[in-house]
């Protein structure tokens, strides 16, 4: 089993789409004209989102973070609930 991040802290954008639901999940936010008040709020004002690439730095994870406002800066989002380690592949290719 690969090393864990945590969960993020309710203040996050993944943490509020984790909040809506079980599972992966894909948001067009092009349609957000159609969503509740609260959601519409919350999609033009800015919020916190953990940033990390390939590299996830074991102990300071939790401070890499960027400001973004989704609704400004996104089409959609894609939240995937598990994932795991990248794993090598055999020199061969096969996986």
């Amino acid at each position: 089993m690969g090393n864990r991040i945590g969960m993020a802290d309710g203040t996050t954008v993944e943490a509020r789409l984790a909040a809506a639901g079980r599972g992966d999940l894909v948001v067009d936010l092009r349609s957000a004209a159609d969503a509740p008040d609260a959601v519409r709020q919350w999609l033009h004002e800015p919020s916190a989102m953990r940033s990390f690439g390939a590299h996830v730095p074991r102990w300071t994870y939790h401070l890499h973070r960027s400001t973004t406002v989704p609704a400004r800066e996104y089409d959609g989002l894609a939240y995937v609930a598990t994932s795991t380690s990248s794993r090598l592949l055999p020199p061969d290719g096969a996986p």
